[in-house]
């Protein structure tokens, strides 16, 4: 699940912005682990 999302953000992806994609899957991360998501 999480590959399928980073896959739409690496769609809408702009140079220049691979530390902000990076930022942005740590959030995922972080609110996955957050939320459980090991269920």
């Amino acid at each position: 699940m999480l590959r399928m999302r980073w896959q739409r953000l690496r769609i809408y992806r702009r140079p220049g912005s691979v530390l902000v994609d990076y930022r942005i899957l740590r959030n995922f991360v972080r609110i996955y682990q957050f939320t459980g998501f090991t269920q």
